[in-house]
């Protein structure tokens, strides 16, 4: 006979299961009218443009540099955004646009429980950066997507030029659908799954190990039913740490959602305190990220007791 535990078990996971469809949804760039595409707006731009593209750039390059401050990295992004006006054609700073406004969102505005809106708006953009990246990368890929594909079945397309805007197109959606919630972040797993496998074939280095850092959050995440297996996630983390352990946001997300899952209080005391006690200028192109990563790390060192029974 089944008990009442299993009975409330059963009955949560057949809800969720059944609320995928209720989470709510987004349209996707490829979802737009074709005729205004802006990943070919000035593709045949005038001397002055290109000129003008150039020196955009440099200022959204030397900006970005600072983005530990906020207002800095708010005048990257609108560097950025100029410049892509002027021609949309280059794959590379969609994903650079994209990771700008990840970087807004999560280095930033997810501290300000007042920003909560801005920040979610702040991951669509970059979510939608980053799927103008990818038809700017490959025309072949743009047709499938207009035709009403999926990107999951298309994702063979790409080469490794594609992973940058792969990554941060998902890091943002992943973002996104978690802070939409369960049945949200559930209704696009298969759909992010499909990319970052793309991305970890085609490029398991990039960005610190990104691609295994993704999984090892993702099998941590996911309930069994859905793909969830935190052997898999601990693997995927350790994989990650492996290619570059200086990177703290890897031992951030190891103590969150593998530790505290697993219930691992020496794992998550161990990732934490080797982020608190660490160097972030260790790596100076990453040092902004490594300090918020240090920030993250302190508070959740701070609900320790409260995560764990």
């Amino acid at each position: 006979m089944t008990s009442h535990r299993s009975t409330v078990v059963l009955s949560l996971a057949a809800f969720a299961l059944l609320s995928v469809g209720c989470g709510s949804s987004r349209q996707s760039v490829w979802e737009d009218d074709a005729t205004t595409s802006p990943t070919t707006a000035g593709a045949n731009s005038t001397p002055e443009a290109a000129t003008r593209r150039t020196a955009l750039l440099a200022e959204a390059t030397a900006a970005y540099a600072e983005r530990g401050d906020e207002a800095k990295l708010r005048l990257a992004i609108a560097k950025w955004e100029e410049a892509l006006v002027l021609d949309g054609s280059h794959t590379e700073d969609w994903a650079a646009l994209s990771h700008a406004y990840y970087f807004l969102a999560d280095g930033h505005l997810s501290f300000d429980e007042a920003k909560q809106e801005e920040m979610m708006a702040t991951f669509e953009k970059g979510t939608r950066s980053g799927e103008k990246g990818l038809l700017a990368v490959s025309p072949a890929f743009a047709t499938r997507m207009r035709e009403g594909a999926r990107i999951e079945e298309v994702v063979s397309l790409f080469e490794r030029s594609a992973v940058p805007a792969l990554y941060w197109r998902s890091a943002n959606l992943g973002k996104w659908a978690s802070a939409q919630g369960f049945a949200t972040l559930l209704s696009y797993k298969d759909e992010i799954r499909a990319v970052m496998t793309r991305c970890l074939a085609l490029d398991a280095n990039y960005f610190y190990g990104a691609p295994h850092r993704y999984f090892g959050a993702f099998f941590a995440r996911a309930p069994a039913y859905a793909g969830g297996d935190l052997n898999k996630s601990k693997e995927h983390f350790e994989a990650s740490i492996a290619i570059e352990p200086r990177y703290f946001a890897t031992h951030v997300l190891f103590a969150s959602d593998y530790a505290q899952k697993s219930q691992n209080r020496a794992i998550f005391d161990e990732q934490l305190n080797l982020v608190i006690n660490g160097d972030a200028q260790a790596m100076p192109d990453v040092a902004a990220e490594n300090l918020v990563e240090q920030r993250k790390a302190r508070e959740l060192m701070a609900r320790a007791d409260e995560l764990f029974e």
